[in-house]
């Protein structure tokens, strides 16, 4: 089964998705039927050290997919964000994105799949204005649907550029785009894995100093590829499969232990019946490093679709938020597993913060600089909820930051 993350859209949804006149700064787009935040990032874009925060958006005209954009919404000082949003044209349909640099000259840089028209957008900083973004560079992948991406330096470069990795629903393969001493990109080369890609992470799993890749798939695996060699002779490679719950579509790299080793976490989607006693999987570190064991799964919301990891109680251990898109008809929710602080990598029982049209996407960030990161969650729109300074590790009602 295909899972295209951008059309997990609960129905409720549909009847939010209301028209819009563009005020974009970069791109006309001209009148547009609907829209839909189903990506989220925050990162200082405009260097004023302040947390910004990104919605990744698909739109449509007249049900007819059009071109997505990037909203970026400036934080100028602690918690007041400017308007009107200023918005960066990707392709259509996008499905997720990162924010990071990746041509290593200090600026965070977008890099976004585009599921419909079967292309990367790469969109660097503009070195002459801050916060904005050069026109785009496209890679594309024919025959493939990019689902997620990935950054990181697998090539081995030495002026820290990175290079990209595309987790392309339509064969068993992941892709990886390295990048050129030019900032272009060569074309791309692929590592086998156990099914069809949904979502990739790149982070150095055995601790040799060096970045490996993990793919959650179809098959209801994550295919892991230890120390990937694609300079300066590609070797082929398959990766080693490691049972998840039920179909997962998200998937990130924390220690959650605290031991130096880095556990794996998706977000499964689930079954069509009780998925969400699967909804978020952890799979920690065996003996041999890199190796994973059986997941330990936990009960989050209906239809998990996004997670982040990050210290939301402020005890030092760090805590994961996993955004549920619901049933259909319901608002789904955000499910808040704080650290269990009796055993070490354990979590508790999740919390669930009701959504608003149904959460696909999650970061954790303090965005009133409070010292308490809060929720920042693609759920319809942007929403951003608060954590409390008296209680921290919960969260207020939403607050919605208009794309």
């Amino acid at each position: 089964m295909r899972t295209i993350r951008l059309f997990f859209v609960p129905l409720a949804l549909l009847t939010l998705l209301g028209c819009y006149g563009s005020d974009h700064n970069d791109y006309n787009y001209g009148p547009a039927s609907s829209y839909v935040v189903n990506g989220i990032a925050v990162a200082d874009i405009d260097a004023n050290g302040l947390p910004d925060i990104l919605g990744l958006v698909s739109t449509d005209l007249g049900g007819q997919p059009t071109q997505g954009y990037v909203s970026a919404r400036y934080q100028m000082s602690a918690g007041s964000f400017a308007l009107p949003p200023t918005r960066f044209g990707v392709g259509t349909g996008p499905a997720n994105f990162v924010v990071a640099d990746i041509n290593g000259d200090g600026r965070p840089d977008l890099v976004v799949a585009n599921a419909d028209d079967q292309t990367v957008t790469v969109r660097l900083a503009d070195p002459a204005r801050p916060g904005f973004f050069l026109p785009a560079i496209v890679l594309p992948t024919p025959g493939r649907v990019p689902l997620d991406v990935a950054v990181g330096n697998l090539a081995g470069h030495t002026d820290g550029r990175m290079d990209i990795v595309v987790a392309a629903s339509g064969a068993n393969n992941v892709l990886v785009f390295t990048q050129t001493s030019t900032g272009t990109f060569n074309a791309a080369m692929s590592f086998g894995v156990g099914g069809d890609p949904q979502a990739v992470t790149v982070a150095d799993l055995d601790g040799n100093g060096q970045p490996d890749i993990a793919v959650a798939t179809t098959s209801n695996t994550v295919s892991v590829l230890l120390n990937p060699i694609l300079s300066p002779t590609f070797v082929a490679q398959t990766g080693v499969d490691y049972a998840t719950g039920v179909q997962p579509i998200a998937i990130k790299a924390a220690d959650l232990k605290g031991d130096g080793h880095l556990a794996l976490l998706t977000a499964n989607y689930g079954a069509t019946l009780n998925p969400g006693n699967q909804g978020l999987s952890v799979l920690f570190q065996g003996t041999t490093a890199g190796t994973f064991l059986p997941p330990v799964n936990y009960t989050t919301e209906y239809r998990a679709s996004g997670l982040a990891v990050g210290e939301l109680s402020v005890t030092g251990h760090l805590d994961v938020a996993v955004a549920c898109q619901g049933l259909p008809g319901s608002p789904g929710a955000v499910s808040v597993f704080l650290h269990d602080p009796a055993t070490a990598g354990a979590l508790l029982t999740a919390v669930n913060y009701a959504g608003v049209y149904g959460p696909m996407g999650v970061a954790i960030a303090d965005m009133n600089g409070d010292g308490h990161p809060d929720l920042v969650l693609a759920d319809g729109d942007i929403v951003v909820r608060y954590n409390s300074a008296t209680s921290p590790g919960t969260f207020g009602p939403p607050n919605f930051f208009y794309n």
